[in-house]
């Protein structure tokens, strides 16, 4: 746990009058940070996205199961405001941006990064923003006149954190930063297939999202297990061979919903499979919300495959200084203008600006693809509590840059059942196929190493003949080995479609299933009444 005290002079406050609006929102007094101005322009903007911010931290349940949950960051710098949170159940990421264009400053700014108070309440009151009242924001320590009878003022709010939640909104940052394909879709291509999903429950998987790349045609998104087709019109990518993206947790783009009638654009970036992925909205020319999502709701940042190997915390101490000094000076900078400034190698101020990533004191702005200097918390983080040595890791990682990693073998398994599927216009049948991939090789010393992943790269099945295995199995998770060979294996898998038109041999074997399991059912009807009748004769004996 990660204990965090968080210091307001008076709860955050809104008030709304005919002609004003006011949202006064109340920073860490330890952090203080002050940008008074008036929303000049982009009122509707501003309000949609904190309203999908709001959404985003209150739309589930599970905050009643954890131990505390940290309260949303606003950092002030002098071209942009930003608004952070993040899920409660760690697969989803929140930014609003707002360019300072939209605002009037009234006294003077105070940048910085710090906690606000932000609470159900206050994002429901939201809905009270209008364009045709004058709105001002405060966002200051100094706290508001609170006028509500036997309401409280000073208050100290202390949480214990989980250090895995600590870790995930470390890890995203890492995750943004990372190489991937960009694309722009239109809003109502977008809006198309949230709305199919909407309307649209599937009961039997596999239920990912898959984005289809075919050289020189716009990209096509595809919904499972319907493999329901959405055109993306416009949608270029720049790929020479054709390549597919498979993502999961699709449902969570319904935080979309309610922003895109009027967005103007959505850049998407997409990471690769089963990794992150991020949609940024724009709401007209200065304001964007971004949305990031883990590889599937279930497996959160923390648990994301290959996420544990984006942020490792930068050994050359004194050029991670450097570098930190640099963006407090400047705000923000890309790696580019960093690597000149200090004339350092590029690799290694790359790594140095991840590890501060790691650390929480600097975050990355994929919408800019600028590094800005943000402190996550006032006291930077363990990171050697946070982000402990691991040797299986270490040595899958000496291994696979040693050339010891080799795949001998490579499988798909698959099964293959009729279901009826809902859709708009009615059920349909379609033929739904699980592949499982199976993979065999040799890593280092070891001859033989296997490993069975299903569609969602979760690791089904390993052998390996180390002593490590021999004692532990995989009841302590995978050796080295199979790690090594497991990140391999996942750059050689090949998507394809998760189902297909029935054809007549299948559909008879769901016939013969059917009526198979009707006898069934019957015989166990007449042996259940021919109980029931025993039952009945011995009380009449009786």
């Amino acid at each position: 746990m990660t204990p965090i005290g968080l210091l307001y002079a008076t709860p955050s406050v809104f008030e709304s009058t005919r002609e004003r609006a006011l949202l006064g929102l109340s920073v860490d007094q330890h952090r203080p940070v002050r940008f008074h101005a008036k929303v000049a322009r982009d009122v509707l903007p501003f309000r949609l996205a904190l309203q999908a911010l709001g959404q985003l931290i209150w739309h589930s349940d599970e905050w009643a199961q954890t131990s505390g949950v940290l309260d949303p960051i606003i950092t002030v710098h002098p071209d942009r405001v930003f608004f952070e949170a993040f899920s409660q159940d760690q697969s989803a990421y929140g930014l609003v941006i707002v360019d300072r264009e939209s605002f009037e400053p009234e006294g003077e700014v105070a940048c910085g990064t710090t906690n606000v108070d932000f609470t159900a309440w206050l994002w429901s009151a939201l809905g009270e923003l209008r364009t045709s009242r004058d709105t001002h924001l405060r966002v200051g320590a100094e706290g508001f006149e609170v006028r509500t009878e036997r309401a409280g003022g000073r208050f100290e709010q202390k949480v214990e954190v989980p250090d895995d939640w600590v870790r995930g909104f470390l890890q995203l940052q890492g995750g943004m930063a990372m190489p991937g394909t960009k694309l722009t879709v239109r809003p109502v291509d977008l809006l198309a297939a949230v709305r199919f999903l909407t309307f649209t429950k599937a009961r039997v998987s596999p239920r990912a999202l898959r984005y289809e790349f075919t050289p020189d045609q716009d990209a096509r998104l595809v919904l499972e297990p319907w493999e329901q087709g959405v055109p993306l019109r416009g949608a270029e990518h720049g790929h020479t061979e054709p390549r597919t993206v498979r993502t999961w947790g699709r449902r969570r783009l319904r935080l979309l919903e309610p922003l895109l009638p009027y967005a103007d654009s959505v850049d998407v970036y997409l990471k690769g499979r089963a990794l992150p992925h991020f949609y940024s909205v724009h709401l007209g020319p200065r304001v964007r919300f971004v949305l990031g999502l883990s590889g599937w709701t279930a497996n959160r940042w923390t648990g994301t495959a290959g996420m544990e190997l984006l942020l490792e915390p930068e050994r050359d101490e004194a050029l991670a200084q450097r570098v930190l000094g640099l963006l407090r000076e400047r705000f923000h900078a890309s790696t580019e203008e960093v690597t000149q400034a200090l004339g350092a190698d590029k690799a290694r101020v790359a790594a140095a600006l991840a590890a501060q990533c790691a650390a929480g004191r600097v975050m990355f702005d994929v919408e800019a693809r600028r590094w800005r200097h943000r402190e996550l918390f006032a006291t930077p983080v363990d990171l050697g509590r946070m982000y402990p040595p691991d040797p299986r890791r270490e040595e899958a990682e000496r291994l696979t840059a040693a050339g010891q990693v080799r795949v001998t073998s490579e499988d798909v398994r698959e099964t293959r059942k009729v279901r009826k599927l809902p859709t708009p216009e009615g059920p349909v049948l379609r033929e739904v196929v699980h592949r499982d991939w199976v993979v065999h090789g040799s890593v280092g010393t070891e001859p033989v190493v296997e490993l069975v992943l299903n569609d969602e790269d979760r690791l089904l099945f390993g052998k390996c003949g180390c002593e490590f295995f021999r004692e532990n199995l995989m009841n302590h998770g995978p050796c080295a080995h199979l790690l090594a060979l497991l990140r391999l294996a996942k750059t050689r898998r090949q998507e394809r479609a998760s189902s297909a038109a029935p054809s007549e041999a299948a559909l008879e074997a769901m016939r013969m299933e059917r009526a198979a399991k009707s006898e069934g059912d019957a015989a166990r009807r007449e042996d259940e009444g021919e109980a029931l009748d025993g039952e009945d004769g011995d009380d009449d004996n009786r």
